[in-house]
């Protein structure tokens, strides 16, 4: 295909002098016409002539098939930029041959055709880049091509080997004996599997497709194209099939890495919201998050971000809340900004999974709820300022709605431009309480110098105005778990109680100061009892329905929280009367009605006409478990029996009604009952206390050489285990006291 079709003078010459004495008469006509250029082949180019085997005529090439053609001598094509090729220089079809080679062809005559006017030599070029051409094996070599990772058996390095003729001279080019390598049992070859093959090339495919998002993350990119790219990310992380993908890789370290190149997390609205989105995201699996944290400063960034977010300024809340221009305004929002937060609050509303369709979408919950799933270990003392900074401004606005409730209005706001301002968040609530109460068990990294700080940050949380939050905080869950057109938010709220009550069982054991704050609430010890006879009702009814087979499935797993809350209720009730003797006196003041529904006129005190003493409803809670033979009412009775003897210790009042109030033919046999049931709850707490000491001990001993543990954090546990022994000599102090007492009326 690449002959010509007319034969040219720069391409071929044809000598007919030379070839005129032959005799031959055909050949005479064949120069007389000349036909088109046939191919010819020489046995070996490169051989000398001596090597050629011989043939009938030396000085003409064999032809391939039999053509007339005039007898043709090759001639080297000039160099010159008027001469046409294929593709050029690089991709020609003319072979360079070398200039010493060129006798072997003939070429003498024509060689200085090859040297211009000015004593250029065209051909020298080509002669030196056929002597410097390198073999394939030294481009391999030099481009590191068998050295690549994706080569199961690298090539082995090269070495002289020793000539057979002599022992000191060696020939180039072999190649050394790769030792044998030892393969595991039952592996018949070290090639990679095709599983690991194909996951890799998934892995190149996915980041070849995702390259582009990330090149528009650039630092030094225009602040819309930044946000426009975050915006994509996420976006395709709420797909399950990129998401899936993307565990496979490192693309979650890798976007964080990026995210927080471009400026998220340093104060942009946008960009900040949408990297609490991806931490939100990230959340979804524990072992990924884990991962994140411990190769980035995820944590610091999320606190960091929690301490400067609050309704007034949260984007956003201020999206979800319908918040005027004049709001969006004053938080510092533009309009552009208004319709990128307002994509990625129906994103996340949507698409994420992340929530319920009722819950009320903000920056600070997606933060909150980032650095609720991941280890407490990720935290530190320096964190706390913020989280306690979050949790009170979250607070803050439900004293002043519990006094709505009571006069009539409604629990939270109407929605509308200024609501936000008055409407908290359960969820980010419940996600802070969470962290808290991780805290006070112990769960954070403490470390030496921050041991210091402790007594202060406990200080701060003991004011007066958390206090009377948190119990506003249990008032206001109990509403809404009571009140029909709240019925949507009755989930969120079941776990703001435990979680609330978790808090401040932590805050109250053995510690004076805080037994005295809560108790100085007015709404406290009515709160309390109500909770322990409204979850005690509602559990009786689901039990009963479940016997008659009148309820759901459902209605067993729906009972447990019931349980769940009024035994931490029970649990705050007995470190209040075990740390401040005035709480005796204030729960035998106490009065409401156990079958009290909780209209608003009984939030601040029951009003019910059949209202009696505390006392009695508890008497009566502990009654109903007296027949169960279930485990957990086994616990229940037996911690009602210890606070019944710490009600009873030095309060002649209350020992009076309580047994009074208390199933049984006579005194005697009613605390021999009580006795019982405190011994078998003293044996039982005595050995889960061991349990969990045994549990922290291991937890310490694992964690002990890891660098984040400092000396400090070991007195952590010695600390519990401490508080552990205390109040099993709190229950055999109350054992001791009811068999002094029934020996008494004996």
């Amino acid at each position: 295909m690449l002959a010509r079709s007319r034969t040219e003078s720069s391409i071929i010459s044809i000598n007919s002098t030379s070839e005129s004495g032959s005799g031959n008469a055909e050949e005479a006509s064949a120069l007389a016409t000349p036909r088109k250029l046939r191919t010819f082949h020489s046995d070996n180019q490169l051989e000398s002539p001596s090597e050629r085997p011989p043939t009938p005529s030396p000085s003409r090439p064999r032809l391939v098939d039999d053509v007339s053609s005039p007898p043709l001598r090759p001639s080297i094509v000039s160099t010159s930029t008027n001469v046409r090729t294929y593709a050029g220089k690089s991709r020609s079809f003319l072979v360079a041959l070398p200039q010493s080679q060129a006798g072997n062809f003939g070429l003498e005559s024509h060689s200085a055709a090859l040297i211009d006017d000015n004593g250029t030599i065209h051909g020298e070029s080509q002669e030196d880049d056929f002597d410097m051409r390198e073999s394939y094996t030294e481009l391999r070599e030099r481009w590191g091509v068998d050295a690549s990772e994706d080569d199961p058996r690298p090539l082995s390095p090269v070495r002289a080997s020793p000539s057979p003729k002599g022992k000191g001279k060696k020939r180039k080019g072999l190649r050394e004996e790769a030792p044998a390598k030892v393969l595991p049992y039952g592996m018949m070859n070290d090639l990679k599997s095709i599983t690991e093959l194909r996951s890799k090339g998934e892995s190149r495919r996915f980041w070849d497709e995702v390259g582009y998002l990330f090149e528009g993350l650039d630092a030094n990119g225009a602040l819309g194209v930044r946000r426009g790219s975050a915006l994509e990310i996420v976006t395709k992380l709420c797909d399950v099939e990129f998401a899936r993908r993307a565990k496979t890789t490192d693309f979650l370290g890798r976007a964080w890495e990026v995210l927080r190149e471009a400026g998220a997390g340093d104060g942009d609205k946008v960009l900040d919201s949408i990297l609490a989105f991806y931490a939100a995201l990230v959340a979804r699996d524990l072992a990924d998050l884990l991962d994140l944290v411990s190769k980035s400063d995820f944590a610091p960034t999320l606190h960091r971000m929690l301490a400067s977010l609050e309704r007034t300024n949260d984007p956003l809340w201020l999206i979800s809340s319908n918040a005027g221009s004049a709001e969006l305004k004053a938080a510092g929002i533009s309009k552009a900004e208004v319709t990128q937060l307002s994509s990625l609050q129906r994103l996340v509303r949507k698409k994420s999974g992340l929530f319920e369709e009722c819950d009320m979408i903000s920056s600070r919950l997606l933060v909150s709820h980032a650095l609720a799933v991941i280890s407490p270990s990720a935290h530190t003392v320096s964190h706390l300022p913020a989280l306690l900074h979050s949790l009170h401004a979250e607070l803050h606005p439900l004293p002043s709605r519990v006094h709505a409730y009571t006069s009539g209005l409604s629990l939270f706001p109407p929605q509308g431009p200024s609501s936000y301002m008055d409407t908290p968040s359960l969820l980010h609530l419940d996600n802070c309480l969470r962290l808290l109460d991780s805290y006070l068990i112990g769960s954070w990294s403490i470390h030496s110098e921050d041991i210091s700080a402790l007594p202060a940050n406990l200080d701060e949380l003991r004011d007066q105005e958390n206090v009377k939050a948190l119990v506003a905080l249990c008032i206001s869950c109990t509403i809404i778990q009571l009140d029909k057109d709240l019925e949507d938010y009755r989930p969120v709220a079941g776990k703001c109680i435990e979680t609330a009550l978790r808090v401040l069982i932590n805050l109250t054991h053995d510690d004076v100061p805080w037994c005295q704050a809560v108790l100085d609430e007015d709404l406290s010890i009515s709160a309390i009892m109500h909770l322990i006879v409204m979850a005690q009702r509602q559990r009786r009814l689901l039990e009963k329905q479940l016997d008659a087979d009148e309820a759901d499935e459902d209605a067993g797993d729906d009972a447990s929280p019931w349980l769940d809350r009024m035994c931490l209720a029970l649990g705050l009730l007995t470190n209040l009367v075990q740390a401040v003797p005035d709480a005796r006196a204030a729960i035998g003041d106490a009065r409401l009605d156990f079958d009290c529904p909780g209209k608003r006129g009984c939030i601040r005190g029951c009003r019910c006409p059949r209202r009696i003493s505390a006392l009695h409803c508890l008497a009566q809670v502990y009654a109903q478990h007296l027949d169960s033979a279930s485990e957990l009412d086994v616990v229940v009775r037996g911690h009602m029996a210890i606070l019944f003897g710490l009600l009873m210790d030095r309060a002649p009042g209350n020992q009076q009604v309580l047994l009074e109030a208390l199933p049984g033919p006579s005194d005697r046999e009613k605390l021999g009952v009580l006795l019982q049931h405190a011994q078998d709850f003293t044996v039982f707490y005595v050995a889960l206390t061991r349990k969990m000491a045994q549990a922290r001990n291991r937890d310490h001993d694992d964690n002990s050489d890891a660098e984040e543990v400092e000396a400090g954090s070991g007195d952590l546990p010695a600390t519990r285990v401490l508080r552990d022994s205390k109040g099993e000599a709190v229950a055999r102090s109350v054992i001791a006291f009811l068999r002094r007492l029934r020996d008494q009326g004996g």
